[in-house]
């Protein structure tokens, strides 16, 4: 067996391991790098495994559109996959760039084999499990010729409001291999509950003074997660009444996934005839129809575009208002990251925009952090462990945390490892 790292190699986005054997060659994850750099994949895998619906491990899946290909992953994850390949039709045709259309969008969703288990040509066996992360996250395993392979994708052992986070036990032990995101190697979150505190806390400050709070959040779980929390919040009088929206009609599809598949979340999600359908949260479709003073959840969740971008634009310059960003990890450009870290950022148009309002980010992620990093290589006791999905330095950090545990490796792009 050997293992190549086709993206996501010191840095996050664009994931794609491929993993070749004798008699198969199967890729992990097939994305796109979140700062719209293209780069060529490789087309002759005999199947694909998507570990969860985010683009940077599904977006490139539209260059195998033509070909039927074998991909593997949930049932939710095909469902999700299908209408952002769609939404990125739609934004790339608005740019001028026809290379694919919706009936490819729909090939793609009528390749997906969603069951947890598969075996290819009787030799290579696959093996899926949940992963934490969002709806439908899966981690891989491997195994073949006496070598057994473990692909984490996006994980997290902690639970959210909605979400069961992975248990390690149901992990396979003592892997040939470890591949293991590193997003957060280099990072101790606070508790859960204190940093849901701290973002209830902002929001009731900001509520108290009648100012606005826009939340950008990814239209995959983080949007359904946010408006879900605020809607309990409200419920239970921890929040006052308020105007809140969400815009973004991809995340309002995407609830209705979530309706549709209550068995992939808590016991009291389970128990909630509807639990997303939100009795205090209006859906918007454009800007425009906010009545302030307003808390809305809009995309793009790095605000490079749409809802977010032009409210950030028309809310920045005023104290009163607040910005959470609720991701940990913010691309280099993000017109969110300049204006958290230099108080100003600049529009699509290139005007600079200077901010007043209060930018805070508080990191309810949904990846490992490095302690549960480090608990899940003295629990699973990988032989050999490659750091992917993480900016070098974060990569760095945990490396030194768990070298003398397992024999730790940080691949370069189109680096090949043997098994």
């Amino acid at each position: 067996m050997k293992i190549e790292v086709l993206g996501g190699a010191r840095e996050v986005g664009g994931s794609c391991i491929a993993v070749e054997t004798e008699s198969c060659k199967v890729g992990l994850d097939y994305g796109t790098k979140l700062d719209g750099d293209a780069r060529k994949l490789p087309n002759d895998f005999d199947a694909v495994v998507i570990s969860h619906a985010h683009l940077d491990h599904s977006g490139g899946l539209l260059s195998l559109s033509k070909q039927n290909p074998l991909i593997i992953g949930s049932e939710i994850t095909r469902a999700v996959t299908v209408d952002l390949l769609h939404d990125m039709i739609k934004i790339q045709n608005e740019k001028g760039v026809f290379d694919f259309q919706d009936q490819h969008a729909d090939s793609i969703g009528g390749c997906f084999h969603t069951g947890d288990s598969l075996s290819l040509g009787g030799q290579l066996k696959i093996q899926l499990q949940s992963a934490g992360h969002v709806a439908g996250a899966k981690i891989t395993t491997l195994q073949t010729e006496g070598k057994r392979i473990v692909y984490t994708g996006d994980f997290c052992f902690h639970d959210t409001e909605i979400l069961q986070g992975c248990r390690w036990e149901a992990i396979p032990k003592r892997p040939d291999v470890l591949i293991s995101e590193s997003t957060y190697g280099g990072k101790i979150r606070l508790p859960r509950n204190e940093l849901i505190d701290q973002f209830l806390k902002q929001m009731r400050l900001t509520m108290d003074r009648r100012g606005n709070v826009l939340i950008p959040t990814f239209a995959f779980h983080r949007s359904q997660e946010m408006a879900k929390r605020i809607d309990s919040a409200i419920e239970a009088g921890i929040l006052p009444r308020y105007n809140v929206y969400t815009i973004s009609n991809l995340a309002n599809r995407i609830t209705g996934y979530f309706n549709n598949n209550k068995q992939l979340f808590t016991k009291e999600i389970k128990q909630q005839k509807h639990p997303f359908n939100y009795g205090h949260i209006k859906h918007l479709y454009q800007t425009s129809q906010i009545k302030e003073p307003a808390i809305v959840i809009c995309t793009s969740g790095f605000g490079h575009a749409g809802a977010s971008l032009r409210l950030l634009a028309d809310w920045a310059d005023d104290k009163a208002n607040s910005v959470i960003l609720t991701s940990g990890y913010l691309p280099p450009g993000s017109p969110l990251k300049s204006a958290k870290e230099n108080r100003y950022f600049k529009t699509s148009d290139g005007d600079t925009i200077s901010v007043k309002a209060d930018v805070k980010q508080i990191e309810l992620s949904g990846h490992a952090d490095q302690l549960e990093l480090i608990q899940l290589i003295s629990k699973v006791k990988p032989e050999r462990t490659l750091l992917v999905h993480g900016d070098i330095e974060q990569a760095e950090a945990l490396s030194e945390k768990i070298q003398e545990m397992t024999d730790v490796c940080i691949p370069e792009r189109n680096e090949i490892i043997d098994v």
